[in-house]
């Protein structure tokens, strides 16, 4: 497998004096064709990148790199601005809708997140995993001025955050040890950056089945989640996780409150998804 990049390097690299910050690994130089095109939306969904920027995280040829762009720009999977910076284009958006009103357990979960969001008027995030990140597949946002939001579709570590880690938690043996065999970077003093550390806590999870971390993603974050069983993928789980600043979750009382919720929306949307498989 290739060396991961470190994103100071990437950054030097493509001329930029500010880092940036590839979701996973530079990896299109063992992809063909179509796989190449999936592996630049990939990329331009975490953050718009310029033709370098593009080239250099997919390790293609710059004239490469050019013409596959102009391949998704004329099927409107991504758009180039005045500054010739690229970012995923409209196509996109049909794409998320047909899924979020597709997939039986985000549909089901759409109504107790919302329900959960106007109880306790904190973010609700709604996670999976693919591959080696976490993904938002839905989510209900705080109304406060004062409040973290993810966003639908962002992707996430698994090691940091308390959904990325019961995403971790549960998954096989032998991927968790794949994923201990990648670079945990450092986002906060808190981040869990001992692959043992992580396995340690990922038992933990599994054994009292939930998790909560303060200022592991975020400083001044606090985040709670549990694992819900997708019995529509073998033995995966998807993360419901509730976040927002530490000050207004800082007693045990309040944490309580939010685990007892997460928990009480986790076996509803479970009942659901088991009652209407095809919904």
């Amino acid at each position: 497998m290739k060396p991961r990049v470190p994103n100071s390097v990437v950054a030097q690299a493509c001329g930029s004096s500010s880092p940036l910050r590839l979701p996973f690994p530079q990896r299109s130089w063992f992809l063909r064709g179509p796989q190449r095109l999936f592996s630049i939306i990939e990329y331009l969904a975490s953050q718009p990148m310029t033709l370098t920027e593009v080239a250099y995280a997919t390790d293609l040829p710059k004239s490469t790199a050019l013409r596959f762009l102009r391949s998704l720009e004329e099927s409107g999977w991504a758009v180039r601005d005045k500054d010739a910076v690229y970012s995923l284009g409209p196509s996109v958006v049909g794409l998320a809708a047909q899924y979020l009103s597709g997939n039986p357990m985000v549909t089901a979960a759409a109504p107790v997140m919302r329900a959960l969001r106007d109880e306790l008027d904190e973010t609700v995030s709604l996670s999976r995993r693919i591959g080696m990140i976490r993904v938002c597949v839905q989510e209900f946002s705080s109304t406060q001025n004062l409040r973290l939001v993810l966003g639908i579709g962002k992707e996430g570590p698994l090691h940091a955050g308390a959904s990325g880690i019961v995403l971790y938690a549960y998954m096989s043996e032998e991927d968790r040890a794949a994923f201990r065999e990648t670079e945990l970077e450092r986002y906060t003093a808190r981040t869990i950056t001992d692959p043992d550390q992580l396995e340690r806590e990922a038992a933990t999870i599994r054994r009292q089945g939930w998790a909560i971390t303060k200022g592991q993603r975020t400083k001044g974050g606090v985040a709670i989640a549990v694992p819900i069983f997708d019995p529509g993928s073998s033995g995966e789980v998807v993360a419901l996780g509730l976040f927002g600043p530490e000050l207004r979750c800082s007693t045990q009382r309040e944490q309580k409150r939010w685990l007892a919720a997460l928990q009480e929306g986790a076996a509803q949307i479970a009942e659901t998804v088991a009652s209407n498989p095809a919904m």
